[in-house]
C-alpha cells in the first residue's frame, strides 16, 4: 500500500489546492493522502480565516484521507522549523512520498538550491547582511543571490519546497520530495482575470470586499465562507491593546519569538486604530512583516519561552479521517514511537495545553466556540 503526504494550511482551499490534491494523487498512484495542517493560527502568524475544524471538513470533503495537525509551536515559526515539524510527522505516519506545490515546479533546481544552504560561504555571507541590519529572510536572499543567482530562490513556496527537501535529509527518513507547479496563481498575487485558480491571498481580499469567490473555491468552502463570520488580526484589536497598555518590558520578554529588542519596539507604539496600523508602525529592515505578525501570535496566545524547550516530534494529533486514514493508522499505530492522540484533555502535553490555549483565544472572536471542539472525537 502507496501512502503520501502534503503540507497544508487551506486558507481557505482552494482550486489551486484541489489541483494539488487531484495531481497528487494522479502521479503518486497512492492508496492513501494524508495531509499535516495547521490549526487556528498560520505559518505567517496570522489567524486562519475559519477555524481547524471547518477547514478539516474540507480536506476530507476534498480528497484527503487523513488530517494531522501540525502544533502552534511548531507552525507559527519561520519556514525551516514549520518544514521540518510537517516532514517528521508526516515520517512518523510512514508515508513514501511527499508532494508540495512550487512556483517553477523544478524539484532538480530546488534541490540545488536546498545544497547552497548548507555551505560554509552561505552561511558567512549570511552574518555579514545581518551585521548591516537585515532581516534573515533579507540575508538569506541576498547571500544565495551572490552565490547563485537566480529567480527562485525567494518565492514563498520555493522556499518551503526546499525546506522539506532539506528536512528530509534527516536520518530515519526515506521519503521521495515531488512538486507540482502551481497554476496562475502566486502565493500573493492579487485577482488574476479569467482565471478558476486564485491564491489565497487574493480569496481573501475578495471575501472581505464582499465578493462573490464561487468560482475559485469548492462548494462546500463557498457555503462555509459565505455563512460564517470570517476572523482577521483586525478582531482582536481591543485584546492586543489590553495587552500592550498592561504589559512591561520584562512581561514581553518572557514570550516566545520575543528577541533582539523587538518588545521595545513594540511597546513604544502608543497609538494605533487598527493591528495593521500598529503592524505598519514596527516594521523596520530587521523586523519583517511575517515576524511581526509571528510574534503578535506568541504575545495572543501567552507562548512562554520556557515551554518550547524543543523541535521534536512528542506526539501525532489527528483532526479527521475517512474510513481509508482509520485504516492506516490502525496498521501503523503498533509501531509508532510517538503518542496517537484522538481525544484531547489538558495536561496530556506543554504543547497541546497551548493548543487548547490558542483555541481558547481564537473562540473570543469566532462564531463557534472551537475551544469546546478541542475535546470532541476527531471528524469522521
Amino acid at each position: 500500500m502507496k501512502t503520501v503526504g502534503i503540507i497544508t494550511e487551506y486558507n481557505p482551499l482552494h482550486n489551486g489546492h484541489l489541483h494539488h490534491i487531484n495531481e497528487t494523487k494522479r502521479l503518486s498512484n497512492a492508496d492513501r493522502l494524508i495531509c499535516v495542517m495547521s490549526g487556528n493560527f498560520t505559518q505567517r502568524g496570522e489567524p486562519a480565516i475559519l477555524d481547524k475544524f471547518t477547514r478539516t471538513k474540507w480536506a476530507l470533503n476534498n480528497g484527503v484521507d487523513l488530517v494531522i495537525e501540525l502544533p502552534f509551536v511548531f507552525t507559527v515559526q519561520n519556514a525551516d522549523i514549520f518544514a521540518s515539524t510537517s516532514v517528521g510527522i508526516l515520517n512518523h505516519l510512514g508515508v513514501d512520498e511527499i508532494y508540495f506545490g512550487s512556483e517553477t515546479g523544478n524539484i532538480t533546481e530546488l534541490e540545488e538550491l536546498g545544497n547552497i544552504l548548507g555551505t560554509t560561504e552561505y552561511n558567512n555571507l549570511i552574518k555579514g547582511y545581518l551585521k548591516e541590519g537585515n532581516s534573515y529572510p533579507t540575508s538569506s536572499d541576498l547571500a544565495m543571490k551572490q552565490l547563485h543567482p537566480n529567480s527562485s530562490f525567494d518565492l514563498p513556496n520555493n522556499i518551503l519546497g526546499i525546506q522539506y527537501i532539506l528536512a528530509g535529509k534527516k536520518p530515519h527518513s526515506s521519503i521521495t520530495f515531488k512538486t507540482i507547479k502551481r497554476l496562475s496563481a502566486n502565493y500573493f498575487d492579487e485577482e488574476l482575470q479569467s482565471s478558476s485558480i486564485q491564491s489565497a491571498t487574493a480569496i481573501r481580499k475578495l471575501v472581505k470586499e464582499g465578493n462573490d469567490i464561487s468560482t475559485y473555491v469548492p462548494r462546500d468552502v463557498s457555503d462555509s465562507l459565505s455563512t460564517r463570520k470570517l476572523i482577521t488580526y483586525e478582531d482582536f484589536l481591543p485584546s492586543f491593546k489590553y495587552i500592550f497598555k498592561s504589559s512591561t518590558k520584562e512581561d514581553l520578554q518572557d514570550i516566545f519569538n520575543i528577541n533582539e529588542g523587538i518588545e521595545n519596539r513594540l511597546l513604544k507604539i502608543k497609538e494605533y486604530n487598527s493591528v495593521q496600523d500598529f503592524i505598519n508602525q514596527a516594521l523596520t529592515r530587521r523586523y519583517t512583516n511575517s515576524k511581526i505578525k509571528r510574534t503578535l501570535a506568541h504575545i495572543l496566545c501567552n507562548t512562554k519561552k520556557d515551554t518550547i524547550t524543543s523541535f521534536d516530534i512528542p506526539y501525532i494529533r489527528i483532526l479527521g479521517m475517512n474510513d481509508t486514514g482509520r485504516k492506516h493508522l490502525n496498521e501503523i499505530k503498533h509501531d509508532l514511537t510517538i503518542p496517537l492522540i484522538s481525544k484531547v484533555k489538558e495536561g496530556l502535553h506543554p504543547y497541546l495545553d497551548i493548543e487548547i490555549r490558542a483555541s481558547r483565544v481564537y473562540s473570543l472572536v469566532s462564531d463557534k466556540d472551537i475551544y469546546k471542539q478541542e475535546f470532541k472525537q476527531p471528524i469522521y
